[in-house]
Formats: structure tokens, sequence, C-alpha cells
């Protein structure tokens, strides 16, 4: 069955296999040219290549110009003077936390080790109980706004940790780990202290902490709940958003959830596979043949680096679910950022060993 997409919407044909899904990446990389990107944009392509299985190839590239940015604090900056408001609902802290997961995320793909350590979270590490007065003070009546800024605070801690040394921060990651597993909601499987009654909202709040729980190889409270709220925000498209035929990060934090949790532990097999294989046709189908992937289907005309690393990831994920051999390429799902894992941390060695560094692939301080 054909997930149906837009009247008359062109498709990419000639992706028929992982080697198709390269040269269409190719394509996009060469007709964006070398100009210079945003920060987000930047980590898109980084990222994007990386999962293509060239990572060394990125490494041996890449200008580390980036690290010369950074701020005493940790910070830099770019970060905060670019921060425009978006609106009522835009938050300035998820602006800069955002750019944080960029910067560090940029030193983990490239294995370098920034001159500062976050600076900016030592008042929350030094003192017990801050980070939880951190979380808690967030207005999680727009639980995906907070679930983005969640997730990064866990990124920064464990890179505080792990790669700049500071023991402190092991302490306050786990406190972070505590509040979230007693504040689980059994009915989603996400989070909602607000109580609020917006499933699509909750799911795209609550997978961004999911990954930090899987980086960490950390069991997740209410995976059961948290795959049926999921596969209820399918479309008959087999895409996530009903208003504008998808929506990349409605998409990619949908199938993200259900790869995952169906790896690990093996929940709702039969609803699980089908809609990964609505996703997977749909998301091939938002490939251009100029090259990359669009956010929304139908309504956007051209592909962007955010969109195309969102939908290489959805595909990679499905095609290892689903064992379909034609894309069974060199994908690369090390947990280097939050959105990378495929068996929900099943995998990941016990944090505090040295293994966890080869298994993860982050420099070592």
């Amino acid at each position: 069955m054909s997930a149906e997409l837009p009247a008359g919407w062109q498709w990419d044909n000639a992706i028929k296999d992982f080697g198709s899904l390269r040269e269409n990446l190719l394509r996009f990389a060469a007709r964006q040219g070398e100009g210079e990107l945003s920060a987000g944009a930047l980590m898109g392509k980084v990222s994007a290549t990386a999962l293509m299985g060239e990572v060394s190839e990125r490494r041996k590239e890449a200008s580390l110009d980036f690290l010369d940015l950074q701020r005493e604090d940790g910070l830099c900056d770019s970060f905060v003077e670019r921060i425009t408001f978006w609106g009522k609902s835009y938050h300035p802290v998820m602006g800069i936390m955002k750019n944080v997961r960029n910067f560090i995320s940029r030193c983990i793909y490239l294995k370098v080790r920034p001159k500062y350590p976050m600076g900016f979270l030592h008042s929350m590490i030094d003192r017990p109980g801050a980070v939880v007065e951190f979380i808690e003070t967030q207005p999680w009546r727009n639980p995906w706004g907070i679930g983005n800024i969640a997730m990064d605070l866990g990124y920064a801690l464990g890179f505080e940790w792990k790669v700049m040394g500071n023991a402190k921060a092991r302490d306050a990651l786990a406190e972070w780990f505590e509040w979230h597993d007693e504040n689980a909601d059994p009915k989603t499987g996400f989070w909602n202290p607000e109580n609020i009654d917006e499933p699509r909202n909750l799911m795209a709040g609550g997978m961004h902490q999911f990954g930090i729980y899987f980086m960490f190889g950390r069991e997740i409270k209410y995976p059961e709940a948290a795959l049926k709220t999921t596969l209820a925000l399918q479309e008959p498209t087999g895409l996530f958003s009903p208003n504008t035929f998808s929506h990349n990060c409605l998409d990619m934090d949908s199938v993200f959830v259900l790869a995952n949790l169906y790896n690990r532990y093996n929940l709702n097999k039969a609803e699980v596979l089908r809609a990964l294989e609505l996703a997977f046709e749909a998301n091939l189908k938002c490939f251009i043949p100029q090259g990359g992937a669009v956010n929304r289907v139908g309504v956007d005309k051209d592909s962007d680096w955010g969109s195309t690393y969102f939908r290489l990831m959805i595909i990679g994920w499905c095609a290892r679910v689903l064992g379909i051999a034609e894309f069974e390429g060199p994908w690369e799902f090390r947990s280097r950022d939050p959105f990378s894992c495929i068996d929900a941390g099943a995998s990941v060695p016990d944090w505090d060993s040295d293994q966890w560094y080869d298994h993860t692939d982050w420099p070592r301080p």
C-alpha cells in the first residue's frame, strides 16, 4: 500500500537503494556549494554526512574555527546575540540551549575538546537540588519547547562530566534522571506536569528526553504507553502532522520513539512494523530530484539540511527495523547526539566505564 501524498507531488524515483540515496545527498551538497551555513544548517550537514558512514572524511576536512567563538562561561557570543523572539510562544532559553547543543554536537562529531568548560552550568552543578529547581520552574504548558530545554540540559551536563572532566556534573545528571523517572506520565509515557491534553505536543517534547535516556543506557519508565501514544498520531499518509503533509521534526520524533522502543522492548510488534513501513515509503517521497529532502511535503518547494538529516535518520531507522536489504548501507547510529540511537540504549555500556566512550565515540577528558 502506498502512502498518499498531495496530488501532483513528484519524488525521486531513482532512490531505490542506499547508493542512490547517497547520490541524492551528494547532489544536494553540490547544489548548496560551500557558502556559509547557519549553526543549525552546518550541524545538519555534518550529521547527515556522518550518518551516511563518512565520519572520518568529515573530521579530516572540517574547520575548527567555531571553537574560537566560545566564551569563558562556555557559551558563545553568537549564541546570545542571535536570539530573536518569534512570538509569545518562543522561549529564549530554548534558543540559547539549542545553540549549546549544536556546539557540543560539533565537538563530539569532530572529536575535539573545547577550551572552556560549560561554566554557565556550574551554579546548577555545585548545589544539590538546583537541577530540579530549574526543571520545575520551566513553563511545562509548552512541553515541546521545554522538552528541548530539558534534553539540552541533560546533554550539556553529560558533556561537562564526560568530556570536560567535572565529576560533580555526574551527580547533577543523576538528579536530572531522578526527576524524570519520578515524573513520567503513566498514561502517555512522556512528561505532563501541567496535565495538558495534547498528545502530539507531549510526544514531540518527551522524545527529546528519551534521547538522553538512550545515550546513557537508562530504562524508560513507561515504554508501552509511549508507543501507544505515538502510534495514534500517524496519519494515513504515513507521516505525523495532520495539517501540512508532515513536518520533519514531528516525523523524526515519532519514528525515533517507535523504532527505538520496538528494538529494545519488542512491544506492539505488528502495529509498529506497519507504521514504520508507511513512514519509510512516505519519507522517501520527501526527497526531491535536485537532491535533499523538504520539510513539509506539498508546501515547501526546496530542500534544506535539517530536513535532509531528519529524513535520512528516519529511513535508516526504518530500514534497520524492517530488514530492508537495499538500504543496509553504513548507517552511523552511535550516540554522538541525542537523536542518534537505534536500540534505545540497550547496547550502551555502563556510563561510568571506559567502554562508554568507545561505544558513543565521544572525546575523552
